[in-house]
């Protein structure tokens, strides 16, 4: 009797604990499901934020790089509006240079010039057909005059020039060459032709004018700087082989191989030969 209860008993212990077990394995089921949602929930919700992130920051790129290129485009213009304004005053403070040295040399050039005085015997000149003192006094009274009045047309011209009265300061350049035909009035008259040319942008025309001076003054005072102009031009066209001739022929000439246009154009000559 007592063994067949303590059998039973077995059996029902055994039952349960296999109904606790069944229970328990089924209560771990359902806890492991919870948490794998509660896990694939999370996961969505972070990668939820890091594609929201990703976005924020990537229009946040796109507006530096916008940002970015619009203050590159400015600085761009304001360097080549600061870099006209030197060359500008580059070339104004060039031109009044060259003003300077030219009334300088015209200055020296007067002083060492002797002067002269002519005596006539009125009662000489009477018998014998010579000119007489006053007819004399007259022609360099006349001459004198002359050269005064081209001075002042070509100081006219300057003055025009910088006030950036092209055209008629091309006028008057033109008026003073034609006049003085040659010497350095002539070569200086044509140089600021030329500049008067470039500055209204008619680079063709600035060119031949240029050229005439390489032609009636090829050992003037102008050369060197007429040749870089001209190799500019050419540049600015798009002529590469002709602004490389201009330049080897600016190095090549005596009076420029010790000026800042020849150390100019050697390195330029370096850039276009690499």
């Amino acid at each position: 009797m007592n063994t067949r209860v303590l059998n039973s008993l077995s059996l029902l212990t055994a039952f349960t604990l296999v109904v606790l077990l069944d229970s328990c394995s089924s209560v771990t089921v359902v806890r492991t499901r919870e948490m794998k949602a509660v896990g694939d929930n999370v996961k969505k919700d972070v990668v939820a934020q890091l594609k929201l992130q990703t976005e924020s920051m990537r229009k946040e790129i796109d507006s530096l790089q916008i940002e970015n290129a619009r203050l590159q485009k400015r600085l761009i213009a304001e360097v080549a509006t600061l870099s006209s304004r030197v060359n500008s005053q580059a070339d104004d403070l060039s031109s009044r240079q060259e003003e300077i040295l030219y009334r300088l040399d015209l200055l020296v050039n007067a002083s060492s010039k002797p002067i002269k005085r002519v005596v006539v015997d009125k009662r000489e000149a009477g018998s014998t057909g010579a000119p007489s003192a006053d007819s004399v006094q007259a022609a360099v009274d006349e001459d004198i005059s002359a050269d005064s009045e081209l001075e002042k047309l070509y100081s006219n011209a300057r003055a025009d020039f910088h006030k950036s009265e092209y055209k008629l300061a091309y006028d008057e350049f033109k008026q003073a060459y034609e006049k003085a035909k040659t010497g350095d009035l002539a070569e200086n008259a044509l140089y600021w032709m030329g500049l008067c040319l470039t500055e209204t942008q008619q680079a063709d025309k600035a060119a031949l004018v240029f050229g005439r001076i390489l032609e009636q003054f090829p050992q003037g005072k102008k050369t060197c700087v007429v040749l870089l102009k001209l190799a500019q031009t050419a540049e600015t066209a798009g002529k590469k082989d002709e602004q490389i001739q201009l330049l080897e022929r600016l190095t090549a000439q005596p009076q420029c191989r010790e000026s800042n246009e020849a150390y100019k154009a050697i390195e330029l000559l370096d850039q276009l030969k690499k």
